[in-house]
């Protein structure tokens, strides 16, 4: 779990902090443009729409053949009134300028100049894009924007993720307007490009975001918005299941100033309402916060004290021993490989006698995605040891691939390092740089967590700028300078840490409703459907996208392959017109009609009317209606039924002359239109001999990616094969606790499809395997236990869980139905559970009988009964109590229930009571004695036994009170024969 994961580069020299503690930012930006094959165009459209006043210095990165001259600088000149300037060793960035590389040359941003690096012999693309880009965001951080246009291969893409992990800001042309998709669309694939925009687009985007740097900032303290940092962090826990809460403010608002940047929003309230219109961005803002960029050997100081530590445990462990490390907050995977690496080299041939598994986790899932892959650029190898490139790591085309053997100690996986359980006995904790980002409080619970987890005198890895500061008890310093610490053998609870990691069970996502249609739309339909003649909807192609009405008359569709294009379908009589109009109404960008003809039938009159539709954020459209003229409507005398056939004729030429005309119009039109793009495209193809130079380079690097894509081909095939055995095991595994368990399980999927089954319900119904898939109703048809089918049916409709009790001769059941739902909350059937309660009926029935044995003895005794509570209460009084108690205060037996003696009784029998009562509670132990209590103008001399009654667990929960009447047994003494 981790914002910037494994990393903390390029932080601002004044971060962001706390709301109205912030002061504002002002931003000196650099941009870097990286392109290839066919980037010519791209970057002559770039450079031609950005604004000549910026105060910005702008770097273009074209990949260039290493022997050629290139002419770069010259091709872009044309193209802007800024300076364009080749890079020469030391030269200092100047705004309103713009720099391109030599050729066969690198480039490195460091002490705010630029330096030109000797590039390694391997045939990769120069300059790299990867290797400035990593530089530069390290050296200027957010101030720094990166684009990507056209081009092969994948150069500039982990560069990109660089740029943006250290705050900065990044463009990828859209790759429907580049020539070659291979660059944009691997940058796009990393999921951290924040604009896809054509060229020109992102001039324009480039300009307002530079003019308007500094205006947005965090709410300061004064402010009356009710929107907060808690309110927005709410809504990203529940959509992404992800709590930022913990993190330190300053680095949250960087990432959501960000954010706010890219969506056109100034303050924080409009960017909470953007994210209700728009809950995605939440999703977006999340991936900002945990986006993380990394390096193989980070600090190499630090791990070659990582190293000794490690070799000094290392001598503990025997053959057959396991050797166990985590790395929390793994991101794209360098520094758990370069943690590989190093055992590899500590154990040399020896490492197979060990059992080495190093756990890779992080809830970055597309950071774990690079790292699965195991695919890195070699500007990201530039501090590695050229000899353990060589040794672990295999070239492919531009990037390097870890060797196979080490891949495979290593175990990838999503975990929340607070929510979810640690792994345990570990050899070795690597977080390094994840506690910076994190409040005090968090710190606290993460090191407690990481000392539950450590075996006895693991080892801690962290980060240069963390500390154990916050847990100094449970942690030995075993290099301060370093980071480097070891588990002290000091206990921590256990249900302490679990308690870390408890979570609220996030509230269900139900689907929203369909929205009903509003009047207004119902009359627009019924509107189109009663007034608007027949008519089709089109683009700009001409291709079909709606009809209205039937245009059966008017369009025919031809034989052989099926072409929804209108010129194609429409009446060929009518289709030099059709090309006019629509000519027509582009141009004027207004309706156009045609002239009359007749139907095919000779029955009617239409014309064709061309209307344009668009909008501004809408694609251009044309609907084109076939509309009906009535008889003598638009023609003059000579045309109506009495007029000559001759005058009939005439008008038909006539109309025919008009439209040839309009029709030769046209094509003169777009005969000049032609002749400027004729012009135009010369021009480009002078500008594409240059590009001819570069591109036969890229080919080569083209050629070295496609047998590296064999090669990943052929590890995911070999993953996908360890994954299915991993997937048929889990399925075993589940087999095996379903059976295991005493009741039966059934589940049930849409059409009440017979999925899976247990043992239990096996023999409970009558299952056999090839009844899975078929029909619940068919299974149970004719079966004692049938009526399950109406528990199904109604979970089904109330998606709501219900429970039971079914009866079937002298067997009592207990059914338990829930529904069965996807992550998302759609409904996928039902699952049933059916435990046999027949035993339990049966002890319970036992129960009631003896239940109603002891409250038959307690009703005829003659011994007066109570039960009170510890606090005086009564809980019970026999028929004989209630008989005594009516006698003495006339109240009824059931008016005592809940009341005290002080309630009931006269002070001096419930002093005697209660006194009574309180020394069983004190001693906890019975006690028999005589007792004389005034009953009206008499005396009434009782036996009284008094004991507690304990719950299971020996509680003391109630006094149980037995009077025996022996003034009454006296009176009965002196008249024999009466009871």
């Amino acid at each position: 779990m981790s914002p910037a994961n494994s990393e903390d580069v390029a932080t601002p020299p004044e971060p962001l902090g706390p709301p109205g503690q912030v002061p504002p930012i002002r931003r000196q930006f650099i941009v870097a443009v990286g392109a290839s094959a066919g980037g010519l165009e791209a970057l002559s459209v770039l450079i031609s729409h950005l604004p000549t006043d910026l105060n910005v210095p702008f770097v273009v990165l074209q990949h260039l053949s290493p022997t050629y001259r290139s002419m770069l600088a010259q091709l872009l000149g044309r193209e802007t009134s800024m300076p364009v300037l080749e890079i020469e060793e030391g030269m200092v960035p100047m705004p309103n300028s713009i720099y391109t590389t030599p050729p066969n040359r690198n480039l490195d941003f460091r002490d705010d100049r630029f330096h030109l690096v000797q590039p390694a012999l391997e045939v990769l693309p120069k300059p790299s894009v990867n290797a400035f880009m990593y530089t530069l965001a390290e050296a200027r951080g957010e101030d720094v924007i990166g684009v990507i246009l056209s081009g092969t291969g994948s150069d500039g893409a982990s560069g990109l993720r660089a740029v943006k992990a250290s705050g900065g800001l990044t463009f990828a042309q859209d790759p429907a307007t580049a020539k070659y998709t291979g660059m944009p669309q691997a940058a796009i694939d990393t999921e951290c490009v924040d604009w896809i925009l054509p060229p020109a687009e992102i001039a324009a985007e480039i300009a307002r975001l530079v003019r308007t740097h500094g205006q947005i900032q965090p709410p300061g303290q004064g402010d009356a918005s009710p929107a907060t940092l808690k309110t927005l962090l709410s809504k990203v826990q529940r959509y992404t299941k992800v709590d930022f809460s913990g993190y330190k403010e300053s680095t949250v608002w960087r990432r959501i100033l960000r954010r706010m940047a890219a969506n056109h929003v100034t303050t924080l309230d409009e960017y909470i309402a953007f994210t209700r219109r728009n809950p995605d961005e939440l999703g977006q803002l999340c991936k900002d916060i945990l986006i993380s960029v990394t390096s193989f050997f980070r600090d190499a100081e630090a791990f070659v004290a990582l190293r000794q530590a490690l070799a000094e445990r290392l001598t503990l462990k025997r053959p057959g021993d396991e050797i166990r490390i985590w790395v929390p907050g793994c991101a794209t995977g360098e520094e758990v490989y370069t943690i590989a690496i190093l055992l590899f080299e500590l154990l040399g041939s020896s490492r197979h006698d060990y059992k080495l598994q190093i756990f890779a986790t992080d809830i970055d899932m597309a950071a774990m995605g690079i790292a699965r892959r195991g695919h890195y650029s070699e500007a990201s190898l530039a501090g590695v040891d050229p000899a353990l490139v060589a040794r672990y790591f295999k070239p492919h085309g531009d990037t390097y691939e870890i060797s196979k053997e080490l891949r495979e100690t290593v175990v990838f996986a999503r975990q929340n390092v607070v929510q979810d359980p640690p792994f345990l006995r570990l050899d070795l904790v690597s977080c390094r740089n994840l506690l910076i980002y994190f409040q005090n409080s968090l710190q606290e619970r993460v090191l407690d967590i990481f000392h539950y987890a450590l075996a006895p005198a693991g080892l801690l890895f962290l980060g240069k700028s963390e500390t154990v500061y916050q847990r100094e008890n449970l942690f030995d310093t075993v290099q301060r300078d370093q980071r480097l610490f070891s588990r002290r053998d000091t206990p921590v609870s256990k249900s302490t840490v679990v308690s870390l990691m408890m979570d609220a069970v996030p509230a269900h996502r139900h689907p929203l409703p369909q929205r009903a249609r509003s009047p207004e739309e119902r009359f627009l339909s019924a509107a189109a459907a009663v007034f608007v003649p027949p008519s089709v909807m089109v683009n700009a192609q001409m291709d079909l996208r709606h009809v209205f009405g039937d245009v059966g008359d008017f369009l025919r569709l031809p034989s052989g392959r099926v072409d929804l294009n209108l010129l194609t379908l429409v009446r060929k009589e009518w289709r030099t017109e059709l090309q006019t109009l629509v000519h027509q109404a582009r141009h004027k960008q207004a309706a156009v009609f045609g002239r009359t003809h007749e139907s095919g039938d000779g029955s009617q009159r239409v014309r064709i009317a061309v209307h344009p539709v668009g909008g501004p954020d809408a694609e251009p459209m044309l609907m084109i209606a076939f509309e009906p003229v009535r008889w003598g409507e638009d023609a003059p005398d000579s045309t109506r039924e009495d007029a000559p056939q001759a005058g009939m004729l005439t008008r038909d030429l006539e109309d025919e002359l008009i439209a040839t005309r309009e029709h030769l119009q046209t094509v003169i039109e777009e005969l000049e239109t032609s002749n400027e793009e004729t012009q135009a495209l010369n021009e480009e193809m002078q500008a594409s001999n240059e590009e001819l130079q570069a591109a036969n380079e890229e080919l080569q690097a083209a050629n070295e990616e496609l047998q590296s894509t064999n090669e990943e081909l052929t590890t995911v095939n070999e993953e996908l094969q360890i994954k299915s055995a991993e997937l048929a095991e889990a399925n075993g595994d589940l087999e095996s606790i379903q059976s295991s368990v005493d009741y039966a399980i059934v589940v049930v999927g849409e059409q009440h499809r017979l999925l899976r089954y247990n043992e239990m319900a096996a023999r409970l119904f009558g299952l056999v395997p090839s009844r899975i898939g078929d029909s619940l109703r068919d299974v149970l048809h004719g079966h004692r236990l049938g009526a399950v089918l109406e528990s199904v049916d109604e979970v089904i409709r109330s998606r709501r869980p219900l429970e039971r009790q079914l009866t079937e001769g002298q067997r009592h059941y207990l059914l338990r139905a829930s529904p069965r739902l996807t992550a998302q909350g759609d409904l996928r059937g039902c699952v049933l559970s059916v435990l046999d309660e027949t035993p339990l009926f049966e002890i319970q029935r036992e129960l009631r009988d003896k239940e109603k044995r002891l409250m038959a003895i307690m009703t005829f005794s003659t011994t007066l009964i109570s039960v009170k509570d510890t606090s005086g209460r009564y809980e019970f009084v026999n028929p004989r109590f209630a008989q005594f108690l009516k006698e003495l205060t006339g109240l009824d037996g059931r008016d005592i229930l809940g009341k005290t003696d002080q309630q009931v009784f006269p002070p001096d029998i419930a002093r005697i009571f209660r006194e009574r009562d309180l020394e069983v509670l004190r001693l906890g132990e019975g006690s028999e004695r005589t007792e004389d209590l005034p009953a009206g103008d008499r005396t009434v001399r009782f036996i009284a036994l008094r004991f507690p009654m304990r719950s299971d667990d020996g509680v003391v929960v109630a006094v149980c009170t037995k009077l025996v009447d022996l003034t009454r047994l006296q009176d009965i003494d002196g008249q024999p024969g009466r009871l």
